[in-house]
């Protein structure tokens, strides 16, 4: 089988597999910036930013891969054109951000593990953030009628 003459149908499991791991990545490191910004309240703040450093590791950084290489697919894939449509430049802006606070949010916690309370300060900027910019992903893919021409 060809995998350039899949039916339109895959290429719409891609586009949709973009779309929700970018939306379990952008949960996931919500959840690890809110745990991480309450550590400081909390007495056992490092065994909370342990936790908040395990979810970073087993579940956004994979999460992170599977929506790069889906997001990837399904340009490589699609139609041409769509390389030179701007709302694609559009995602690529947002997901850089996301990537840059994904590293952001990842050496906060692992600074608070080794007890940093000053390392939880300003969590809830990098939260909205996050939300902006993966608010930004979904507005922009809306945009266009279909995810798949």
């Amino acid at each position: 089988m060809d995998w350039m003459n899949l039916p339109p149908g895959w290429l719409l499991l891609v586009a949709i597999s973009f779309v929700a791991s970018c939306a379990l990545w952008t949960g996931l490191l919500f959840c690890v910036s809110w745990l991480s910004g309450r550590a400081r309240m909390m007495a056992d703040g490092p065994e909370l930013g342990s936790l908040a450093l395990t979810l970073f590791r087993r579940w956004a950084t994979p999460l992170l891969v599977v929506c790069f290489f889906t997001g990837f697919l399904w340009l490589a894939c699609g139609p041409s054109d769509r390389l030179r449509a701007h709302w694609v430049y559009a995602i690529g802006a947002a997901l850089l951000a996301m990537v840059a606070l994904h590293a952001t949010v990842g050496s906060r916690a692992e600074r608070v593990v080794r007890g940093s309370l000053r390392a939880s300060q300003g969590e809830g900027l990098r939260r909205a953030a996050l939300l902006v910019s993966f608010g930004a992903i979904l507005a922009f893919a809306a945009l266009r009628t279909t995810l798949v021409p």
